[in-house]
């Protein structure tokens, strides 16, 4: 518990948790450590849903929260974080790992799920045609292929994602797989519209 006090003292001031976060990651090699989007890969991600103009966005595997805050805070769509927080680099609980991640989108508009990614797509997404999903949580081969097929099942506007190209993950495989080469990749964000955009 004495974790997670630590890191909601700060809280408050999201530069300054960003900046500790950041330096706490050089530490470790690198951002990669917290599967966040660089500055590029955020920027694009921004784009991309301002330009496909979606109601909806999905982001799966929110971890702390960042990504989907910024894109609440920067963009007019409605936005959805779904994520078990079944892992996080600080060791925290499951429920610890949510509540610090409900701390850091208080003050947004942000729909935060806890949940299956796989039950969530298949089952919650309202409007398919007007939604983009973000997909950064499970990226195994397997993991993501299932997500892949599940969204074009349902006929979901635009997918998009993080680490193509990171051969550390299967997540390249399973995009050029199941849906072909991406559209656009800015560092490892990838995006694709699919049939009929």
């Amino acid at each position: 518990m004495n974790k997670l006090k630590g890191l909601c003292r700060i809280i408050s001031h999201p530069r300054e948790l960003r900046l500790a976060l950041s330096g706490l990651a050089v530490r470790l090699g690198g951002d990669d450590a917290f599967g966040g989007l660089s500055d590029e890969e955020l920027g694009a991600l921004v784009a991309w849903v301002e330009r496909e103009s979606p109601s909806v966005v999905v982001e799966v595997g929110t971890l702390f929260g960042f990504t989907a805050r910024a894109l609440a805070q920067r963009t007019r769509a409605h936005v959805v974080a779904v994520d078990n927080f079944c892992w996080n680099p600080f060791g925290l609980t499951p429920d610890q790992h949510e509540a610090f991640a409900r701390r850091v989108l208080a003050d947004s508009d942000v729909e935060l799920v806890r949940g299956d990614a796989a039950d969530y797509l298949e089952n919650r997404i309202d409007t398919p045609e007007s939604t983009l999903v973000f997909l950064d949580g499970d990226h195994s081969y397997e993991g993501v292929l299932g997500e892949l097929r599940i969204l074009k099942g349902r006929g979901v506007a635009v997918i998009a994602g993080h680490d193509f190209g990171n051969p550390l993950f299967g997540v390249t495989r399973a995009v050029r797989e199941e849906l072909g080469e991406p559209d656009e990749v800015v560092g490892m964000c990838w995006m694709k519209r699919l049939a009929g955009r």
